[in-house]
């Protein structure tokens, strides 16, 4: 290029910069609206090697991921979310200006706020609505003062064929689950709704939406408000082999002088084990003092909303939505939560979540279950939100105690040997160091942040060695 100026004053470079970031914006919106590299390609007429490079310019030029890769295809991040309306909107109003003058559908009003979903918005007479028109029915089922309605475009909204669709942001995501928890959708729309989430996959916008009707609805207190210090979800499925380890750390947690609130199924292992030790199960977000350990709370009672959502699993046969914003309800307005949940695709979910929140401490630990609980011999990911910043720490722990058994345990229940290694009767194979370094962790979460794990880890096991006394 010589680089001249045109009669406007821009030069030659300056022009082809500017179609070159133009072929940008047309590409993200097509990865936006397909969510597959090769589906985009084919939309565009390039090879998915092509995109794949524009891709990295665009994640050059941003600086962070655009994307989260998963089996259900490439989700879009927060960031690139938040420019979704912005793009669709800019490349939907380049169609309409560009489309057939016959088609008679070229617009003089401003762009959208509701630009058609599809890349390929306009369709021959004769054969249905077409995207644009879409795009009109749901703006206007937006606005709709019947909820049913209103619903119905959420529905369409997440539901629709690949191209034709696109995640609810947080406004429209607090406002489904207003609905949804008010009784206010028909019971068909309930299942279609859970149905298409979990086909596609919840986003942190979502779940950030979902997360804040399902507090407001169940009143829980605005965080650092209440008497909990720690908040510890533990939603195991009646599936799950094994003792639940992490009560015990949460007692040594507790007897370190925190209130720690426990909450999970009505019914389920955890409730059994904490009325089993003779812990307090209540009926409000508001423990007993620490020195009588932990408190549990049934979701049945402060979110029975939630609850009946997740009791739709059978129904089903897979989970729903409602699993992830059981993590983020936190019915005591603890300041710190720690969650755990089962390895998978997205186990930062609930931590970027908790950030769009404006949370202050939220910690997930992946692991083999869905509740907080350090399994030795295996790495762990601890996915950490404080002061704003996010961070991925691996755990490795390794177990050198010894292992110690009694003939008088022979033939207990499952909670008979779970309180038999609190009594130090038995001592399952790694059951102490998956203790210790559970609290470890929770204890280092309530300390200063420079405070390190080796602190942390010797305070534990001081706990541990006291916790009869």
């Amino acid at each position: 290029m010589d680089g001249s100026i045109n009669e406007m004053g821009i030069s030659t470079d300056e022009l082809v910069q500017d179609l070159d970031r133009l072929k940008l914006i047309i590409v993200f919106d097509a990865l936006l609206v397909e969510g597959s590299l090769s589906r985009a390609a084919q939309k565009l007429g390039k090879t998915p090697s092509a995109i794949s490079r524009i891709l990295s310019q665009l994640r050059a030029h941003y600086g962070q991921e655009l994307f989260n890769r998963t089996s259900k295809g490439m989700v879009p991040t927060a960031f690139a979310e938040n420019l979704r309306p912005r793009i669709r909107a800019l490349v939907s109003e380049a169609n309409s200006l560009l489309a057939p003058i016959n088609h008679n559908l070229v617009r003089t009003d401003p762009i959208l706020p509701h630009p058609p979903l599809a890349l390929n918005q306009w369709r021959e007479h004769g054969f249905g609505p077409d995207a644009f028109e879409i795009a009109q029915r749901l703006a206007a089922s937006s606005k709709d003062s019947d909820p049913t309605h209103r619903f119905a475009g959420y529905i369409a909204l997440i539901g629709n064929g690949s191209g034709q669709t696109r995640p609810m942001n947080e406004a429209e995501a607090e406002d489904a689950m207003n609905i949804l928890l008010s009784d206010n959708a028909a019971e068909v729309q309930v299942g279609a709704f859970l149905i298409s989430l979990q086909s596609r996959g919840l986003t942190e916008q979502e779940l950030a939406g979902f997360t804040r009707a399902a507090r407001n609805h169940s009143k829980s207190p605005a965080l650092g408000t209440g008497s909990v210090d720690l908040d510890w979800p533990a939603y195991l499925s009646p599936r799950t082999q094994g003792t639940p380890l992490f009560i015990h750390a949460a007692r040594l947690v507790s007897k370190a002088g925190y209130n720690v609130l426990v909450h999970g199924f009505d019914g389920g292992i955890v409730h059994q084990a904490f009325s089993h030790a003779g812990l307090s199960v209540g009926q409000s977000a508001n423990p007993l003092p620490n020195a009588n350990g932990p408190a549990f709370l049934p979701v049945g009672t402060f979110a029975p909303g939630i609850r009946k959502l997740t009791g739709l699993y059978p129904l089903f046969m897979m989970p729903n939505s409602a699993q992830h914003i059981t993590a983020m309800l936190n019915p005591g307005g603890a300041s710190i939560t720690l969650a755990g949940v089962r390895v998978g695709e997205r186990p930062a979910l609930q931590r970027d979540a908790a950030r769009l929140l404006g949370w202050g401490t939220f910690a997930v630990l992946s692991g083999q279950r869905d509740a907080a609980q350090i399994v030795s011999d295996k790495g762990q990911d601890l996915f950490l939100l404080r002061d704003n910043k996010t961070s991925e720490t691996r755990l490795t722990y390794q177990s050198n105690e010894s292992i110690t058994h009694n003939d008088a345990v022979n033939g207990l229940k499952r909670l008979e040997i779970w309180q038999a290694i609190w009594d130090g009767v038995v001592s399952p194979h790694n059951a102490v160091t998956s203790i210790i370094e559970t609290a470890a962790v929770a204890l280092n979460l309530l300390s200063m942040p420079e405070t390190t794990m080796e602190v942390s880890r010797n305070q534990a096991r001081e706990l541990w060695a006291k916790r009869r006394k």
